[in-house]
Order: structure tokens, then C-alpha cells, then sequence
């Protein structure tokens, strides 16, 4: 759900819902990150399973061409579960999981192309792509987001990881990475009509725990940088030709 589509009156009716007080009065803006800031608090109400959520109904035409974009025409058991999927509201969190690794593959190539400098995607490391040359070494962490720009990470919740889960997420540590790219796929899941937002990890640090990063981008930081001219002069200073 894109809290960003809804009027006032319908972020009121959220919030009563979540019983979230004190909302008279509040802007737009203001309900949005009260609503964000009531997942974050509350472990037991999951973005990923409540911000994620579609319910909008998407043909089969628009289906098919989106799952082409990603796996092209020919009949696969990947094809036929996609295009299913994406004419189910009730499945579309789980396309941002299965899509992941290849949206990773997606991204990396357009910073490339972007910035000039060449990337390569990676596995097994806090980051998913890092530049491969002999310029100093950028890297980078991939989202596959429809909506609620959460950002806490997906690594268990051991002993190990305890002093960076205080909300019943996890959180990263600011050294971990340099830069966060968010995709957005189209409406229809497509790659055609996304986007693509770069954000530094100077932006996400945690007031309360400088050495480590929110768990969920709120709505003044996407209002900086969710625009493409925004993103390209992230990508300008992170990758060195400002």
C-alpha cells in the first residue's frame, strides 16, 4: 500500500485503526510517518506483510508483459507462477522475494551504466554490488520495495546481532555499505516504468545509534530523495565525479 496515494481523511482511518493518537490536525506528510513509525515500534506488525499489500487487480495482458521483462516469452514453471502472482493482490509480497536476486543483477547494471564505473553483483555480504576497478571501492545495498521504504535487514536475530535490534528488527551498521538503492517496479511489476532511488548512508544513520542505521527510511528522508534528480547527484558524489 503507497500511504503516499491515500487523501488525509483515508491516513486518519489508518491511524485509527492502528489506534495511533493525537492525529488532528496533522499533515499529510506528518500522518504518513506516524503510520511508518507504528511499524517500526510494534515487532508483531510485520511492513513486509502489511505495506506490501496490493489490491489492485492487474490483467493478464500487463501480467505477461511484465513477467516477459524478467524472464522472457518462453514457457517456464517461473513464467506461469509470475504472471499468476502478479494477477493475485495476495501474492504480490512474495514477488519482491523471488525477484530479488535478479533485480540485484538489474540495478548493478544501470549504476554502471549511470556512473560509468564498472560494478559486479556479490553474494554472502552485507552489500549486494561493489565497484570493480581500481578507483576507490564503492558499495552498494539493494532494495526491491513497492511501497514502505522499510530497511531493516534480513540476517537472523542471534545473539550476535543483539545489539542492533531494539525494535524487534534488525538494524545495519553504518560501515556495512556505502549506498542504499531502492527499486520500485511499475504498477504491474515490470521493469518498464520503474525506478530506481539512491540514498547514502550518510542519510540513514540513527540518531539515537550512530553506528547504525534506521530500520525504516521515513517520510522526510523519501521526500529528499525520491526524484531522479536527487538520485543522479547521489550517484555523482558516492562514485566520484561530482
Amino acid at each position: 500500500m503507497d500511504y503516499t496515494k491515500h487523501t488525509v481523511p483515508k491516513l486518519k482511518e489508518i491511524c485509527k485503526e492502528l489506534k495511533i493518537p493525537k492525529i488532528t490536525g496533522k499533515t499529510k506528510c506528518e500522518l504518513i510517518e506516524m503510520i511508518q513509525q507504528k511499524y517500526l515500534l510494534s515487532p508483531s506488525l510485520s511492513p513486509v506483510e502489511t505495506d506490501e499489500v496490493s489490491t489492485t487487480s492487474i490483467s493478464r495482458e500487463d501480467a505477461e508483459k511484465s513477467a516477459d521483462e524478467w524472464v522472457g516469452p518462453g514457457d517456464s514453471p517461473m513464467r506461469t507462477w509470475l504472471i499468476g502472482a502478479i494477477m493475485d493482490p495476495k501474492q504480490h509480497r512474495d514477488i519482491g522475494k523471488v525477484l530479488a536476486y535478479v533485480s540485484e543483477n538489474h540495478v548493478n547494471n544501470w549504476l554502471s551504466e549511470k556512473s560509468g564505473r564498472p560494478i559486479k553483483s556479490v553474494v554472502g555480504e552485507p552489500y549486494d554490488g561493489k565497484t570493480d576497478d581500481s578507483k576507490p571501492l564503492v558499495r552498494n545495498q539493494i532494495k526491491f520495495r513497492m511501497s514502505a521504504w522499510h530497511f531493516e535487514t534480513t540476517r537472523r536475530n542471534s545473539k550476535k546481532n543483539a545489539d542492533t535490534n531494539s525494535t524487534g528488527h534488525v538494524a545495519y551498521k553504518k560501515d556495512e555499505f556505502d549506498m542504499v538503492a531502492i527499486f520500485r517496479p511499475s504498477p504491474t511489476f515490470g521493469i518498464s516504468g520503474s525506478t530506481i532511488r539512491c540514498i547514502p548512508v550518510s542519510a540513514l544513520i540513527n540518531p539515537n545509534k550512530p553506528d547504525q542505521l534506521v530500520t525504516t527510511i521515513n517520510a522526510n528522508i523519501r521526500k529528499t530523495y525520491d526524484c531522479d534528480e536527487k538520485t543522479d547527484e547521489v550517484i555523482r558524489v558516492v562514485y566520484g565525479f561530482a
